[in-house]
């Protein structure tokens, strides 16, 4: 893992948080999102994220999570976050607080409507302390979708990544009964189709108070010059994002004006 990111780090944004794309442009990704990776590019300051995000308002019909935005975030040879050059990265960050009693539920969608460029492997959801961890192996012909958890290798869960489709995940977070670690639990689907617990892991970390969330594309190489690749862009595609403080399964959702929460129409 790179260095990290603690720089980046604000007082967490009280839940439930919206980091929905549909109401978001890419002039105001600050609205929502911090946008220092994308900015602090090669030790320097003058980077554009209109390079390496676009957003499409109306990209996915029908609404998903209540979002019909589709954020398109993509990475080359030159996306090097300060002067770590071991890594390709860009990322949409915030920090949100946690539910420290209850479950803190975060939810995303990714897509790729293309065949992988490159023969990495990307973590594409992900807290900076790597509690948990959405990762796409790209490396082989067949693509997979792997969840992880406190920085581990081994998988809780695998899939096959095909192009054209949506993966819906959603991740609970909550204090396990012992009472001294944290359970994480796993809600997957495609589609159009609601979210379904999959797979439950503990693991012997506290429940955090705060997370640093990242969305995006992250890879990293032992070699000091990093990953090869060209100025040709690999592209994830992501929707619905947004963290509560319970668990929200629905997959059409009502979105109130007045906070980004997610409440489920069916309720």
């Amino acid at each position: 893992m790179s260095p990290s990111l603690s720089a980046l780090a604000a007082p967490g944004k009280p839940l439930p948080w919206d980091g929905r794309g549909n109401d978001l442009v890419e002039a105001m990704l600050n609205d929502k999102y911090n946008t220092d990776i994308l900015t602090q590019r090669n030790g320097a300051s003058n980077g554009y994220p209109a390079d390496y995000v676009t957003i499409q308002a109306d990209g996915r019909s029908p609404a998903y999570n209540g979002d019909s935005g589709v954020i398109n975030i993509g990475v080359d040879s030159g996306s090097i976050y300060g002067t770590d050059k071991s890594a390709r990265r860009s990322e949409l960050v915030q920090t949100v607080t946690a539910n420290p009693t209850g479950t803190t539920f975060f939810r995303a969608s990714i897509m790729k409507d293309n065949a992988f460029k490159y023969s990495l492997g990307w973590k594409v959801i992900f807290p900076e302390s790597n509690l948990f961890d959405i990762h796409v192996d790209g490396t082989t012909d067949m693509p997979k979708i792997m969840f992880l958890t406190n920085g581990t290798e081994k998988a809780h869960w695998t899939s096959r990544i095909k192009v054209d489709t949506w993966y819906n995940f959603g991740i609970g977070v909550l204090p396990s009964k012992s009472g001294s670690g944290t359970k994480i639990e796993l809600y997957t689907s495609t589609g159009n189709e609601d979210l379904v617990l999959n797979v439950t892991a503990e693991v012997k970390t506290p429940v955090p108070t705060s997370y640093e969330m990242h969305y995006g594309l992250f890879t990293q190489t032992k070699s000091k010059t990093g990953p090869l690749m060209t100025t040709k862009q690999e592209v994830m595609a992501f929707n619905g994002v947004s963290v509560d403080n319970e668990v929200v399964t629905a997959a059409t959702v009502v979105v109130p004006e007045d906070a980004g929460s997610a409440i489920s129409s069916e309720r």
